[in-house]
């Protein structure tokens, strides 16, 4: 069971383990099992209905503009849920027959009952007095390595000391920060108005959709992630900075965004897909004895990756390729990009702020705008150093490969620390 006390003077309850160990994704089982299926069976009703009407052979209804046979629109996520269903005089008689003697039975089974807790009594007792205390607070470790309690003023300052960062944020006033957001808006509508045939018409639907959703608070919010595989420095236990743009404005876009990054990314000549496909990639390499691995980690990648100057050099890659990404409209691409990078405009508590550079960690095309703009930057300096590099692959900010090392060791030592410093500038 992993949980971990943060705080200075170890001031959360003993038992708390037992509790919190069981993780995040614990679902605590409710006092009673579902009284109410109406929204369940009406799903099934839908479900069974669209299902015989398109078994009787109604084809041309597949022609609607709930479905398109776009080859990239199947593949795309970006839709909005239809809600369409045939109507009734469209069915046999006996559908509804049959629906109606299913539901009956199934209502006659399902009745509410008492459920069994999965918890103990005491386990119940301290989520209460969890639930209750105005002190502590429980957020999420980095790398999934469980939750961790740390006392409000000390989550508090963990994440200031990001937002203190000026060359990375501006603080803002509510009224700044919402001009910023009208300023944005009519930009996405313009990119919409320019490009809703070449994005497709469900994209374009769900781009609307998260923007007319979002638009009573159309800001992201900002969280820390605490690094307890890094120890403690300074006193303090270092963050990670993550900014959810679920509620932003701009999500629906980002996620398109996203959608077009990723086959970019995946071409790139040290990307791999997972873990599995590295264990494939590691399992045909011999190494010979003049070879060693190596692995490399990229530091605060994302907060490091300067907006101005990386949009600058993507649109020059994009540009310059386009013979190889035929997949969207590049032009849409290009002009989506700086929309959603330059527009993380956030809350954290009652401040409003807005990233001016670097990429928000919680961005839906963070990962594969960070593949792409170090792959860039990465290009010239695996071409520099071919020969004594002939194995190389990087998961965002994570590379492993493998070195010939020089049989003199001051030449060894003198190529090493020319590489790296490449790989660090």
């Amino acid at each position: 069971m992993a949980f971990h006390d943060l705080t200075k003077n170890k001031i959360a309850p003993p038992s708390a383990k037992a509790l919190l160990g069981l993780g995040s994704k614990f679902i605590v089982t409710p006092e009673t099992t579902t009284a109410c299926l109406q929204q369940s069976f009406e799903r099934i009703r839908r479900d069974f209905s669209i299902s015989v009407f398109f078994a009787s052979g109604n084809d041309e209804y597949l022609d609607m503009d709930d479905y398109e046979y776009d080859q990239y629109q199947n593949r795309s996520k970006l839709y909005i849920k239809s809600k369409w269903k045939p109507n009734e005089v469209d069915l046999p008689s006996w559908c509804f027959g049959r629906l109606d003697r299913f539901i009956s039975k199934v209502r006659r089974i399902f009745k509410q009952r008492r459920a069994t807790s999965n918890l103990l009594p005491y386990q119940k007792e301290l989520l209460e007095l969890l639930l209750n205390d105005p002190e502590l607070i429980f957020p999420e470790t980095d790398k999934g390595l469980g939750p961790c309690t740390v006392t409000y003023d000390q989550y508090v300052e963990a994440c200031l000391k990001h937002l203190r960062n000026t060359e990375c944020y501006d603080i803002l006033t509510e009224e700044e920060a919402r001009q910023g957001i009208e300023e944005l808006e009519i930009l996405i509508e313009a990119w919409l108005h320019d490009y809703k045939k070449s994005i497709g018409e469900h994209a374009h639907k769900f781009i609307q959709q998260h923007m007319a959703a979002n638009a009573a608070s159309p800001f992201g919010q900002f969280y820390a992630l605490f690094k307890i595989h890094k120890g403690m420095k300074d006193g303090a236990w270092p963050t990670r900075p993550v900014c959810s743009d679920v509620t932003s404005l701009a999500h629906g876009l980002g996620k398109w965004v996203n959608e077009q990054l990723v086959p970019i990314a995946r071409q790139q000549k040290s990307y791999f897909k997972d873990s599995f496909e590295l264990r494939k990639r590691l399992d045909t390499l011999v190494l010979q004895p003049n070879e060693l691995l190596m692995t490399c980690d990229a530091d605060s990648m994302y907060t490091n990756l300067q907006t101005e100057p990386n949009l600058k050099e993507v649109t020059e890659y994009i540009r310059s390729n386009e013979h190889r990404f035929k997949h969207c409209n590049n032009n849409a691409l290009i002009e989506a990009l700086p929309l959603v990078f330059r527009s993380n405009y956030f809350k954290f508590g009652d401040l409003y702020c807005h990233q001016k550079s670097g990429t928000a960690m919680g961005t839906p095309p963070a990962p594969p705008w960070a593949t792409i703009t170090f792959a860039i930057h990465e290009e010239k300096i695996l071409q520099k150093w071919s020969e004594l590099l002939p194995f190389y692959l990087r998961f965002i900010d994570d590379g492993i490969g493998v070195w010939r090392v020089d049989a003199d060791p001051e030449v060894f030592q003198q190529q090493w620390a020319e590489f790296k410093s490449d790989m660090q500038q």
